[in-house]
């Protein structure tokens, strides 16, 4: 008999209308459904309410989630809330209480069942994640599955249930606020769920990279702690350096030198030093370099391996000393605005050098010194490699200087930096030794020409973009928002700036070094062009904004752009400047504290911000600590109570980065530091992360898991 009833709805729906002579469609039965969010504008943390409208026409009626009968159970709709995304539900399904009451019958057994005639509306509470971002959001059912019936006189028949898909919106804005009591237990049980990294499926080898992390549930009554300001007034490098009583123990900071990536340094080190051996400076020099040698050989007592390798150290030399030298020099000075604007207008004389407006060349009277003293043996070779160090570090120099612009970052250590300098260096003269021990491979090199010349002019691109970069850079270390160099304005030169090599590359037009006309494209040329043409319209998205939030092209060539530009420092709702009287709250409600050493200028700190912090799996690890950055190079001025001069914010950075100094033993950016708070505002150093640049995830998931112990 149960079997029966559930075939209910089914019968129903196969009396249809042709029986009467007559067809309705879902459309005739449906006026609309609706999905809307009240608020339509909330804040993270916030509790909103999910409304869903079914509007019918006239005789048209549609069924409860659940019948009171068990009978009648089959006779319902679906709908199923989704559980990922923006919102967290934190109610489950309820029915609207106005539902009217009928008895349907089969033979000699009938059930009451439950109906909705006209118009009905559900309504699901929900509360928008502390982890969502700033912008509108769709959030859409996962499932609805409505079933709608008529009842006209004698007539009733219900039509075929279907899925409708059902979206509402909502705007996401201002600062996080704390979850309501009645709703935080779910909120954060959801959270450590979201959190948590898929178990290996049963009868498959288990990962030994997936870091599968136990959900546990902070002690704090709020998920989003209220954020700590820096007062202007106050004396906070005499209160920072109290926090400590001793520096960290090496066993903690011993893995945090970064050197993860140490080998992709020197391998872009020495790929500086290869693309250089392209420029016009340099290639034609090299079969006329080595033609020296074997003419040397034929004469008696030579021997032209040992000169070759005297040549080569030569080079080495001197070309390892000038890069380490700027290398020190961006290391001590790369958050100097003066140095930036300096840099800047540095690379802009190279680049119009690169596009042939003028040529820089080396004083003659030091070529000439070099020059006159080449001759026999092996001092002769010496000065010969004096001269040719000269005469081409006019080309060498803008590269040397983009190569020593990437370690500005601070992240390597003195021996590191000395290893990628001879590493440019080394990579630099290799082919002369090369070429001079199998001299047949000559006549294999190609002929310079005018494809020297295209790689000079794109390289010319390339260091104009660079100097936008620092002088952007200078003006972030005395501006907030900076106003000429903004972040739209740059992107938007660099932009304009592929469209233009590209266009040069496809021979639209020419410049000062380009003597004859192109009859025709070559098909490296071509694909370089496409290439750079791609990348700026893939980048065009990145000018739009809406309700604060910025496009984001996905991939990770924008992260890297987006990082490398020094995205506008903002102060978050949930980061704390003032790391004492963080500590002093996060003790009072038993919290762990994680710190951030970070800057303005920092490329490295913004690509892990902007791109690992904000995925959910990280930030809802890190929600679960009172947050701290201290800037060391210029505090924004948005973490600050009242924002004082440049140099308080100076000044305060300073104190931070004596502070890493004294206590970390470590100047790098970024530096992150796990801390127990100990009453009186002091604390303890729990664990310190081994890399600068995030390039494990789980392993930083495991680092924040394992500080919550």
């Amino acid at each position: 008999m149960k079997r029966l009833f559930l075939l209910v709805p089914l019968l129903l729906c196969l009396a249809n209308t042709e029986a009467f002579g007559q067809r309705v469609s879902f459309q005739d039965a449906v006026e609309s459904i609706e999905g809307r969010i009240e608020p339509a504008e909330a804040r993270p943390g916030q509790t909103v309410t999910y409304k869903l409208t079914v509007k019918l026409r006239t005789h048209f009626y549609t069924y409860p989630t659940v019948q009171p009968d068990p009978i009648i159970a089959e006779s319902r709709n679906e709908i199923v809330l989704p559980t990922e995304g923006d919102l967290i539900f934190v109610e489950p399904v309820s029915d609207p209480p106005n539902a009217k009451i009928k008895t349907t019958k089969i033979g000699a057994a009938s059930g009451k069942s439950s109906y909705y005639p006209d118009e009905v509306t559900w309504e699901f509470k929900a509360v928008v994640s502390p982890l969502a971002s700033p912008g509108e959001k769709k959030i859409a059912l996962k499932k609805f599955r409505p079933l709608v019936c008529k009842a006209d006189g004698e007539t009733e028949f219900c039509l075929p249930p279907r899925t409708v898909p059902v979206v509402a919106t909502i705007k996401v804005a201002g600062e996080r606020m704390a979850v309501e009591d009645k709703y935080l237990a779910t909120v954060e049980k959801e959270l450590a769920a979201r959190a948590a990294v898929p178990l290996p499926v049963p009868g498959k080898p288990k990962d030994p990279t997936v870091v599968v992390p136990e959900v546990i549930v902070p002690p704090s009554p709020s998920i989003a702690p209220k954020s700590i300001r820096l007062i202007p007034s106050s004396d906070y490098e005499s209160s920072l350096m109290t926090v400590l009583d001793e520096p960290v123990p090496t066993e903690l900071t011993s893995g945090s030198e970064g050197g993860t990536g140490f080998g992709r340094f020197l391998l872009t080190a020495a790929l500086w030093g290869i693309i250089t051996l392209l420029t016009p400076c340099v290639f034609p020099m090299v079969p006329i370099t080595v033609s020296v040698f074997l003419k040397q050989s034929e004469k008696k007592g030579t021997n032209p391996v040992a000169q070759a390798t005297v040549y080569a150290l030569t080079i080495v030399a001197v070309l390892g000393i000038s890069a380490l030298t700027l290398l020190g020099v961006f290391r001590e000075l790369s958050i100097n605005p003066w140095m930036n604007v300096g840099l800047g207008l540095l690379f802009v004389v190279f680049a119009l050098s690169l596009f042939g407006m003028y040529e820089i060349t080396v004083p003659n009277s030091l070529v000439n010194f070099t020059s006159s003293r080449e001759g026999g043996g092996y001092m002769g070779t010496v000065f010969m490699g004096l001269t040719f160090s000269l005469i081409s570090f006019t080309c060498v120099a803008p590269f040397l200087g983009g190569f020593a612009g990437m370690s500005a970052s601070g992240n390597y250590s003195w021996w590191q930096l000395t290893a990628g300098a001879f590493a440019f260096s080394g990579s630099f003269a290799a082919p002369f030794f090369v070429l001079a021990l199998f001299p047949s491979l000559l006549k294999k090199l190609p002929k310079s020409g005018g494809w020297m010349n295209t790689v000079k002019v794109v390289m010319g691109f390339l260091e104009f973009a660079a100097a936008l970069k620092f002088f952007r850079t200078a003006e972030l270390r005395w501006l907030d928002q900076p106003a000429i160099f903004a972040y739209d304005i740059v992107l938007a030169v660099w932009i304009g700036t592929l469209i233009v090599m590209a266009l040069y590359l496809f021979g639209l037009f020419r410049l000062p070094h380009d003597h004859e006309p192109h009859e025709h494209v070559g098909v490296p040329r071509m694909l370089t062009g496409l290439l750079a043409i791609s990348v700026a319209f893939y980048l065009i998205p990145a000018l739009f904004s809406y309700a604060e939030h910025r496009n984001r092209p996905g991939g990770i060539l924008y992260a890297w752009v987006d990082a490398f530009l020094l995205p506008e420092p903002g102060a978050e709702a949930n980061w704390s400047a003032d790391l004492k009287n963080s500590l002093e709250a996060a003790h009072e409600k038993n919290e762990m504290v994680f710190v951030d050493f970070t800057g303005v200028t920092c490329t490295n700190c913004k690509l892990n911000e902007q791109n690992v912090f904000t995925k959910p799996e990280v930030r809802a690890w890190m929600l679960r600590y009172r947050l701290v950055q201290l800037y060391t190079d210029t505090v924004p001025e948005g973490l600050y109570e009242s924002a004082p001069d440049l140099d308080k914010r100076e000044a305060d950075a300073g104190a931070n980065l004596e502070f890493q100094r004294r206590f970390f033993r470590d100047e790098k950016l970024p530096l992150y530091a796990i801390l127990k708070p100990l009453p009186g505002g002091k604390a303890t150093v729990v664990s310190v992360y081994a890399e600068g640049k995030i390039n494990n995830e789980a392993a930083f998931i495991e680092f924040l898991r394992k500080g919550l112990k």
